[in-house]
Protein backbone atom coordinates (compact mmCIF):
# COMPACT_ATOMS: atom_id res chain seq x y z
CA UNK A 1 0.00 0.00 0.00
CA UNK A 2 2.91 2.33 0.86
CA UNK A 3 4.41 1.86 -2.36
CA UNK A 4 1.25 2.38 -4.45
CA UNK A 5 1.29 5.69 -2.84
CA UNK A 6 3.99 6.67 -3.07
CA UNK A 7 4.18 5.98 -6.68
CA UNK A 8 0.80 8.37 -7.06
CA UNK A 9 2.24 10.81 -5.10
CA UNK A 10 5.46 11.12 -7.20
CA UNK A 11 2.95 10.95 -10.91
CA UNK A 12 4.18 14.32 -12.86
CA UNK A 13 1.67 16.01 -13.96
CA UNK A 14 2.46 17.10 -18.18
CA UNK A 15 3.40 20.61 -16.64
CA UNK A 16 5.19 19.50 -14.05
CA UNK A 17 8.18 21.87 -14.50
CA UNK A 18 5.11 24.89 -14.50
CA UNK A 19 3.59 23.91 -11.89
CA UNK A 20 4.15 26.42 -8.22
CA UNK A 21 5.41 23.63 -6.23
CA UNK A 22 8.23 22.93 -8.79
CA UNK A 23 8.83 26.77 -8.80
CA UNK A 24 9.27 27.14 -4.96
CA UNK A 25 10.83 23.80 -4.09
CA UNK A 26 12.21 22.03 -7.38
CA UNK A 27 15.08 20.13 -6.11
CA UNK A 28 12.47 16.79 -4.71
CA UNK A 29 10.96 16.38 -8.06
CA UNK A 30 13.79 17.07 -9.98
CA UNK A 31 15.99 14.25 -7.55
CA UNK A 32 12.79 11.63 -8.70
CA UNK A 33 12.82 12.60 -12.46
CA UNK A 34 16.89 11.94 -12.90
CA UNK A 35 16.66 8.63 -10.86
CA UNK A 36 13.84 7.21 -12.74
CA UNK A 37 12.79 9.34 -16.21
CA UNK A 38 16.45 11.43 -16.27
CA UNK A 39 14.82 12.51 -19.96
CA UNK A 40 11.10 13.73 -19.35
CA UNK A 41 8.64 14.99 -21.74
CA UNK A 42 7.06 18.76 -20.85
CA UNK A 43 4.00 20.08 -22.31
CA UNK A 44 3.98 23.95 -23.02
CA UNK A 45 1.38 26.28 -22.25
CA UNK A 46 1.46 27.25 -26.20
CA UNK A 47 1.04 23.87 -26.89
CA UNK A 48 4.06 21.19 -28.30
CA UNK A 49 5.90 19.62 -25.63
CA UNK A 50 9.96 19.84 -24.74
CA UNK A 51 12.78 17.42 -23.49
CA UNK A 52 14.22 18.29 -20.13
CA UNK A 53 17.11 16.30 -19.68
CA UNK A 54 18.13 16.11 -15.73
CA UNK A 55 21.87 14.17 -15.85
CA UNK A 56 25.02 15.72 -15.49
CA UNK A 57 26.83 13.50 -18.65
CA UNK A 58 23.60 13.68 -20.71
CA UNK A 59 23.50 17.94 -20.20
CA UNK A 60 27.26 18.46 -21.24
CA UNK A 61 27.04 16.05 -24.26
CA UNK A 62 23.93 17.80 -25.38
CA UNK A 63 24.97 20.90 -24.79
CA UNK A 64 28.13 20.80 -27.51
CA UNK A 65 26.29 18.67 -30.04
CA UNK A 66 25.95 20.41 -33.13
CA UNK A 67 22.51 18.92 -33.52
CA UNK A 68 21.00 20.41 -30.75
CA UNK A 69 20.61 24.10 -32.59
CA UNK A 70 20.42 27.50 -30.40
CA UNK A 71 19.48 29.39 -33.79
CA UNK A 72 16.61 31.71 -33.14
CA UNK A 73 15.81 31.40 -36.75
CA UNK A 74 15.00 27.01 -36.02
CA UNK A 75 13.18 28.35 -33.18
CA UNK A 76 10.93 31.12 -34.82
CA UNK A 77 10.29 28.19 -37.70
CA UNK A 78 9.04 25.49 -34.75
CA UNK A 79 7.05 28.20 -33.20
CA UNK A 80 5.35 29.04 -36.72
CA UNK A 81 4.83 25.83 -37.24
CA UNK A 82 3.32 25.35 -34.42
CA UNK A 83 0.95 28.04 -34.60
CA UNK A 84 0.42 28.21 -37.89
CA UNK A 85 1.05 31.63 -38.40
CA UNK A 86 4.14 33.14 -39.69
CA UNK A 87 7.02 34.27 -37.30
CA UNK A 88 10.37 36.30 -37.45
CA UNK A 89 12.68 37.25 -34.62
CA UNK A 90 13.22 40.70 -33.70
CA UNK A 91 16.63 42.19 -34.79
CA UNK A 92 17.55 42.96 -31.56
CA UNK A 93 17.74 39.47 -30.07
CA UNK A 94 18.93 37.55 -33.84
CA UNK A 95 22.27 39.05 -34.15
CA UNK A 96 23.98 38.21 -30.63
CA UNK A 97 25.90 34.87 -29.72
CA UNK A 98 23.59 33.06 -27.59
CA UNK A 99 20.96 32.81 -30.41
CA UNK A 100 23.21 31.74 -33.59
CA UNK A 101 24.90 28.62 -34.77
CA UNK A 102 27.77 28.47 -36.92
CA UNK A 103 29.68 29.79 -39.43
CA UNK A 104 27.82 32.71 -37.77
CA UNK A 105 28.47 32.19 -34.55
CA UNK A 106 32.58 31.95 -35.06
CA UNK A 107 33.23 35.24 -35.88
CA UNK A 108 31.26 37.08 -33.27
CA UNK A 109 32.40 34.71 -30.78
CA UNK A 110 36.36 35.96 -31.60
CA UNK A 111 35.02 39.15 -31.79
CA UNK A 112 33.48 39.52 -28.42
CA UNK A 113 36.04 37.06 -26.55
CA UNK A 114 38.61 40.08 -27.90
CA UNK A 115 36.91 42.73 -25.93
CA UNK A 116 34.90 41.37 -23.00
CA UNK A 117 37.45 39.72 -21.50
CA UNK A 118 38.31 38.53 -18.05
CA UNK A 119 40.88 41.89 -17.58
CA UNK A 120 37.83 44.58 -19.02
CA UNK A 121 35.65 43.00 -16.15
CA UNK A 122 38.37 43.05 -13.63
CA UNK A 123 38.97 46.22 -14.59
CA UNK A 124 35.84 46.92 -13.51
CA UNK A 125 35.89 45.71 -9.17
CA UNK A 126 35.92 49.56 -8.55
CA UNK A 127 33.28 50.60 -10.29
CA UNK A 128 31.53 47.52 -9.02
CA UNK A 129 32.42 48.46 -5.47
CA UNK A 130 31.92 52.35 -5.70
CA UNK A 131 27.51 51.10 -7.09
CA UNK A 132 27.35 48.56 -4.25
CA UNK A 133 28.73 51.08 -1.31
CA UNK A 134 26.20 53.54 -2.77
CA UNK A 135 22.89 51.13 -2.58
CA UNK A 136 24.04 49.99 0.79
CA UNK A 137 24.12 52.98 1.69
CA UNK A 138 20.62 53.68 1.15
CA UNK A 139 19.54 50.81 2.80
CA UNK A 140 21.29 51.68 6.13
CA UNK A 141 19.31 54.58 6.44
CA UNK A 142 16.18 52.02 7.49
CA UNK A 143 16.24 49.20 10.20
CA UNK A 144 15.08 46.35 7.35
CA UNK A 145 15.19 46.27 3.76
CA UNK A 146 13.99 43.88 0.41
CA UNK A 147 17.81 43.12 -0.56
CA UNK A 148 16.19 42.34 -3.64
CA UNK A 149 14.28 45.39 -4.77
CA UNK A 150 17.48 47.61 -3.39
CA UNK A 151 20.25 45.87 -3.75
CA UNK A 152 20.17 42.97 -5.84
CA UNK A 153 18.02 44.09 -8.81
CA UNK A 154 19.76 47.43 -9.24
CA UNK A 155 23.23 46.41 -8.84
CA UNK A 156 24.02 43.95 -12.02
CA UNK A 157 21.99 46.87 -14.43
CA UNK A 158 23.72 49.85 -13.31
CA UNK A 159 27.32 47.73 -13.84
CA UNK A 160 26.60 46.81 -17.18
CA UNK A 161 25.50 49.96 -18.14
CA UNK A 162 28.57 51.37 -17.12
CA UNK A 163 30.45 48.91 -18.93
CA UNK A 164 28.50 49.29 -22.13
CA UNK A 165 29.57 53.15 -21.70
CA UNK A 166 26.09 54.39 -20.52
CA UNK A 167 26.48 57.10 -19.10
CA UNK A 168 25.21 58.35 -14.65
CA UNK A 169 22.76 60.41 -16.04
CA UNK A 170 20.46 57.17 -18.24
CA UNK A 171 21.04 54.58 -15.33
CA UNK A 172 17.46 55.65 -13.87
CA UNK A 173 16.21 54.69 -17.39
CA UNK A 174 18.51 51.39 -17.86
CA UNK A 175 16.86 50.21 -14.43
CA UNK A 176 13.74 50.94 -15.63
CA UNK A 177 13.92 49.08 -19.32
CA UNK A 178 15.19 46.29 -17.11
CA UNK A 179 12.41 45.87 -14.76
CA UNK A 180 9.34 46.51 -17.26
CA UNK A 181 11.39 43.56 -19.79
CA UNK A 182 11.66 41.37 -16.69
CA UNK A 183 7.66 41.87 -15.53
CA UNK A 184 6.11 42.44 -19.02
CA UNK A 185 4.43 39.03 -20.45
CA UNK A 186 5.52 38.19 -24.09
CA UNK A 187 3.13 39.50 -26.58
CA UNK A 188 2.28 42.55 -24.38
CA UNK A 189 2.35 46.00 -26.34
CA UNK A 190 4.23 47.71 -23.17
CA UNK A 191 7.20 45.40 -23.95
CA UNK A 192 7.11 46.36 -26.92
CA UNK A 193 7.59 49.76 -26.20
CA UNK A 194 9.90 49.39 -23.68
CA UNK A 195 12.03 47.44 -26.28
CA UNK A 196 11.46 50.18 -29.22
CA UNK A 197 12.66 52.65 -26.36
CA UNK A 198 16.05 50.92 -25.20
CA UNK A 199 16.91 50.44 -28.70
CA UNK A 200 16.49 53.82 -29.91
CA UNK A 201 18.69 54.80 -26.90
CA UNK A 202 21.56 52.07 -27.72
CA UNK A 203 21.16 52.91 -31.39
CA UNK A 204 21.85 56.47 -30.79
CA UNK A 205 24.84 55.97 -28.20
CA UNK A 206 26.75 53.36 -30.48
CA UNK A 207 26.37 55.76 -33.41
CA UNK A 208 27.81 58.23 -31.10
CA UNK A 209 30.84 56.07 -29.81
CA UNK A 210 31.74 55.71 -33.32
CA UNK A 211 33.11 59.56 -33.05
CA UNK A 212 33.61 59.45 -29.39
CA UNK A 213 35.47 56.30 -28.18
CA UNK A 214 35.93 55.68 -24.94
CA UNK A 215 36.97 53.08 -22.51
CA UNK A 216 34.24 51.23 -22.77
CA UNK A 217 32.89 47.71 -24.44
CA UNK A 218 30.55 49.19 -27.07
CA UNK A 219 34.04 51.64 -28.35
CA UNK A 220 36.14 48.22 -27.91
CA UNK A 221 33.65 46.31 -30.17
CA UNK A 222 33.37 49.54 -32.88
CA UNK A 223 36.92 50.17 -32.93
CA UNK A 224 38.16 46.26 -32.76
CA UNK A 225 40.75 45.13 -35.63
CA UNK A 226 38.80 45.37 -38.94
CA UNK A 227 38.67 41.08 -38.57
CA UNK A 228 36.86 41.08 -35.27
CA UNK A 229 34.92 43.94 -35.83
CA UNK A 230 30.84 43.66 -35.50
CA UNK A 231 28.11 45.53 -37.06
CA UNK A 232 26.25 48.05 -35.68
CA UNK A 233 22.99 45.64 -35.91
CA UNK A 234 25.02 43.02 -34.08
CA UNK A 235 26.65 45.34 -31.42
CA UNK A 236 23.15 46.46 -30.92
CA UNK A 237 21.83 42.92 -30.27
CA UNK A 238 24.54 42.38 -28.12
CA UNK A 239 23.64 45.12 -25.63
CA UNK A 240 20.36 43.56 -25.53
CA UNK A 241 21.65 40.27 -24.42
CA UNK A 242 23.78 42.21 -21.71
CA UNK A 243 20.79 44.28 -20.88
CA UNK A 244 18.33 41.46 -20.33
CA UNK A 245 20.18 37.62 -19.86
CA UNK A 246 22.66 39.82 -18.58
CA UNK A 247 21.07 41.44 -15.76
CA UNK A 248 18.28 38.32 -14.96
CA UNK A 249 21.07 35.84 -14.23
CA UNK A 250 23.58 38.12 -12.31
CA UNK A 251 20.88 39.38 -10.21
CA UNK A 252 19.67 36.53 -9.44
CA UNK A 253 22.90 34.87 -8.18
CA UNK A 254 23.56 37.71 -6.26
CA UNK A 255 19.58 36.87 -4.64
CA UNK A 256 20.70 33.39 -4.53
CA UNK A 257 24.04 33.96 -2.56
CA UNK A 258 22.80 36.89 -0.41
CA UNK A 259 19.99 34.14 1.04
CA UNK A 260 22.65 31.33 1.12
CA UNK A 261 25.04 33.10 3.30
CA UNK A 262 22.28 34.64 5.43
CA UNK A 263 21.27 30.89 6.05
CA UNK A 264 24.87 29.11 6.09
CA UNK A 265 26.66 31.75 9.06
CA UNK A 266 29.35 29.28 9.38
CA UNK A 267 30.39 29.55 5.53
CA UNK A 268 29.34 32.93 5.92
CA UNK A 269 31.89 33.84 8.66
CA UNK A 270 34.68 31.58 7.11
CA UNK A 271 34.59 33.93 4.27
CA UNK A 272 34.40 37.11 6.82
CA UNK A 273 37.53 35.87 8.30
CA UNK A 274 39.19 35.21 5.36
CA UNK A 275 38.53 37.88 2.43
CA UNK A 276 41.10 36.25 0.26
CA UNK A 277 38.84 32.98 0.02
CA UNK A 278 35.60 35.12 -1.98
CA UNK A 279 36.85 34.74 -5.41
CA UNK A 280 37.51 30.77 -4.39
CA UNK A 281 34.22 30.06 -3.11
CA UNK A 282 32.05 31.68 -6.02
CA UNK A 283 32.31 28.27 -8.11
CA UNK A 284 30.81 26.40 -5.27
CA UNK A 285 27.98 29.02 -4.47
CA UNK A 286 27.27 29.00 -7.81
CA UNK A 287 26.71 25.45 -8.01
CA UNK A 288 24.38 25.46 -5.03
CA UNK A 289 22.69 28.81 -5.73
CA UNK A 290 22.02 27.80 -9.75
CA UNK A 291 20.87 30.96 -10.42
CA UNK A 292 19.46 29.91 -13.83
CA UNK A 293 16.47 27.39 -14.08
CA UNK A 294 17.63 25.79 -17.66
CA UNK A 295 20.12 26.36 -19.73
CA UNK A 296 18.49 28.42 -23.13
CA UNK A 297 16.32 25.75 -25.21
CA UNK A 298 18.03 23.65 -27.96
CA UNK A 299 16.20 22.30 -31.63
CA UNK A 300 16.77 19.26 -32.51
CA UNK A 301 17.84 19.55 -36.66
CA UNK A 302 17.64 15.58 -36.83
CA UNK A 303 16.94 12.47 -34.44
CA UNK A 304 18.78 12.70 -31.57
CA UNK A 305 19.52 10.07 -28.55
CA UNK A 306 19.59 11.47 -24.72
CA UNK A 307 20.19 9.03 -22.04
CA UNK A 308 18.68 6.46 -24.06
CA UNK A 309 15.48 8.37 -25.31
CA UNK A 310 15.96 9.04 -29.31
CA UNK A 311 14.49 12.50 -29.55
CA UNK A 312 13.12 13.25 -33.05
CA UNK A 313 13.93 16.10 -35.66
CA UNK A 314 12.10 19.30 -34.79
CA UNK A 315 12.08 19.25 -30.72
CA UNK A 316 12.32 21.38 -28.40
CA UNK A 317 15.39 20.37 -25.64
CA UNK A 318 15.37 21.61 -22.06
CA UNK A 319 18.85 21.25 -19.90
CA UNK A 320 17.85 21.35 -16.11
CA UNK A 321 20.96 23.62 -15.06
CA UNK A 322 19.05 23.07 -11.56
CA UNK A 323 19.33 19.48 -11.30
CA UNK A 324 22.87 18.61 -13.07
CA UNK A 325 24.24 21.25 -10.38
CA UNK A 326 22.98 18.49 -8.00
CA UNK A 327 23.29 15.22 -9.89
CA UNK A 328 24.99 12.85 -7.71
CA UNK A 329 26.81 11.16 -10.14
CA UNK A 330 28.90 14.51 -10.92
CA UNK A 331 28.65 15.00 -6.78
CA UNK A 332 28.82 12.16 -5.49
CA UNK A 333 30.12 13.71 -1.91
CA UNK A 334 26.30 15.76 -0.19
CA UNK A 335 25.12 17.67 -3.10
CA UNK A 336 22.67 18.92 -1.53
CA UNK A 337 24.71 20.93 0.43
CA UNK A 338 27.34 23.92 0.36
CA UNK A 339 30.78 22.97 0.56
CA UNK A 340 33.60 26.23 0.09
CA UNK A 341 36.21 23.42 -0.12
CA UNK A 342 34.62 21.48 -2.44
CA UNK A 343 36.96 20.40 -5.06
CA UNK A 344 36.22 21.37 -8.59
CA UNK A 345 32.43 22.20 -8.86
CA UNK A 346 32.16 22.47 -12.57
CA UNK A 347 28.68 23.43 -12.57
CA UNK A 348 26.60 23.78 -15.70
CA UNK A 349 25.22 27.48 -14.99
CA UNK A 350 27.12 29.36 -17.32
CA UNK A 351 26.58 26.67 -20.02
CA UNK A 352 28.99 24.40 -22.20
CA UNK A 353 30.88 24.67 -25.49
CA UNK A 354 30.85 27.19 -27.91
CA UNK A 355 27.85 28.99 -26.01
CA UNK A 356 29.61 29.01 -22.51
CA UNK A 357 28.41 32.59 -21.27
CA UNK A 358 30.61 35.07 -22.37
CA UNK A 359 29.74 37.19 -19.54
CA UNK A 360 30.67 34.47 -16.38
CA UNK A 361 33.37 35.71 -14.67
CA UNK A 362 31.63 39.18 -14.72
CA UNK A 363 28.56 37.57 -13.17
CA UNK A 364 30.65 35.97 -10.67
CA UNK A 365 32.47 39.64 -9.69
CA UNK A 366 29.29 41.31 -9.66
CA UNK A 367 28.27 38.90 -6.68
CA UNK A 368 31.20 37.91 -5.04
CA UNK A 369 31.58 42.22 -4.64
CA UNK A 370 27.91 42.14 -3.65
CA UNK A 371 28.24 39.59 -1.10
CA UNK A 372 31.33 40.66 0.44
CA UNK A 373 30.72 44.18 1.03
CA UNK A 374 27.01 43.43 2.41
CA UNK A 375 28.36 41.10 5.24
CA UNK A 376 30.96 43.61 5.83
CA UNK A 377 28.36 46.32 6.38
CA UNK A 378 26.18 44.52 7.98
CA UNK A 379 27.79 41.03 9.26
CA UNK A 380 25.14 40.53 11.95
CA UNK A 381 22.37 40.84 9.16
CA UNK A 382 19.24 38.12 9.50
CA UNK A 383 16.11 37.37 7.66
CA UNK A 384 13.37 39.36 8.53
CA UNK A 385 11.10 36.22 7.56
CA UNK A 386 11.31 32.02 8.09
CA UNK A 387 13.18 31.01 5.17
CA UNK A 388 10.36 28.46 4.19
CA UNK A 389 8.34 31.93 3.72
CA UNK A 390 10.67 32.88 0.98
CA UNK A 391 8.68 32.63 -2.72
CA UNK A 392 10.59 32.52 -6.37
CA UNK A 393 9.41 33.63 -9.34
CA UNK A 394 7.85 31.36 -11.80
CA UNK A 395 10.70 31.18 -14.56
CA UNK A 396 12.07 28.29 -17.31
CA UNK A 397 15.33 30.50 -17.54
CA UNK A 398 16.16 32.15 -14.47
CA UNK A 399 15.01 31.38 -10.87
CA UNK A 400 14.80 34.71 -8.91
CA UNK A 401 13.83 35.71 -5.55
CA UNK A 402 10.34 37.61 -5.39
CA UNK A 403 12.13 39.50 -2.19
CA UNK A 404 14.37 39.28 0.10
CA UNK A 405 13.41 40.77 3.64
CA UNK A 406 16.25 40.96 6.05
CA UNK A 407 17.21 43.05 9.25
CA UNK A 408 19.67 45.05 9.34
CA UNK A 409 22.32 45.10 12.21
CA UNK A 410 25.30 47.53 11.76
CA UNK A 411 28.23 46.22 14.15
CA UNK A 412 29.56 48.90 16.23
Amino acid sequence: MEKEEMTEQRKLSKYWMLTNDFTQNPYPILDHVREEKPVAELALPGGGRAWVVTRYDDAKAALADPRLSRDIHVHYQLMSKLTGQTMTPPPEHANHLANLEPPRHTPLRKAISASFTPRRADGMRARIEEVADELLDKLAARPSADLIAGYADPLPVIVIAALMGVPATAWPDFLRWSTELRETPPGDPAGDRTVKELSAYMSSLIARKEHERGEDLISALIHADPERRLSSTEILSTSFALMTGGNDTTASLVGGVLVTLLTHPAERAELLAEPGRWGSAMDELVRFVSPITNTLQRATLEPVEIGGVTIPAGETVIISALSTNRDRTRFPDRPDELDLGRAKPAHLSFGHGIHYCSGAHLAKLITEVAARRFFQRFPDAKLAVEPTELRYQASLVVRPLESLPVELRMSS
